[in-house]
């Protein structure tokens, strides 16, 4: 009986270890692919109207901000008759509709940036954060037309100098326009 017991066991070993031994010395059944670069899915696009970005591709879906007319986006996917943007700046990726935008010509998509130093204007309400990007706590609000003085560029952020004596903060770049020499009445 412990004979034909033991016998079991070899056996039962054998049945075991015989998966693992015809893989041995074996290439894998697929070898990985090389990954595509995602820079080369990236085209440049410019809105034809003020749009929302949403959650999802439909009005179904939660407005996560509003792209103005005339404004880049970096078109990366595209699901039925919306199309995923990516930002840049670090914000959150979205959907609009595709009949919201046009491609970008050459001249869109070459554009220059504008000079980082100096006197610039907020074009909306906004708000100055810690650092350059949303996830940033906020440390002012600016009311639209509130001139600001901007000292460097950072990933599309604008950092602003205080008047006041508070530390520096950060403003979207596309949220702000330079102008020419006016006293800044920054935060």
């Amino acid at each position: 009986m412990i004979q034909a017991r033991q016998s079991c066991r070899c056996i039962l070993m054998l049945i075991a270890l015989l998966p693992l031994s015809a893989c041995k010395g074996k290439e894998p059944a697929s070898k990985p692919q090389e990954l595509p670069d995602l820079n080369a899915q990236i085209h440049s696009y410019v809105t034809l109207e003020n749009t929302k970005l949403r959650t999802g591709p439909g009005t179904q879906f939660r407005t996560i901000a509003e792209i103005r007319q005339n404004s880049k986006v970096q078109v990366v996917g595209r699901d039925g008759d919306w199309v995923l943007i990516v930002s840049k700046k670090g914000n959150a990726p979205g959907y609009i509709e595709m009949a919201s935008i046009k491609p970008a010509t050459g001249e869109e998509q070459e554009s220059p940036a504008p000079p980082a130093q100096g006197k610039y204007e907020a074009v909306v309400d906004t708000q100055v954060r810690s650092g350059p990007g949303l996830h940033y706590s906020v440390v002012a609000q600016v009311k639209k037309g509130i001139k600001l003085n901007v000292v460097s560029e950072e990933n599309g952020w604008l950092k602003v100098e205080s008047k006041s004596g508070k530390p520096p903060g950060y403003v979207d770049a596309s949220l702000a326009r330079p102008v020419g020499n006016q006293q800044s009445t920054e935060r």
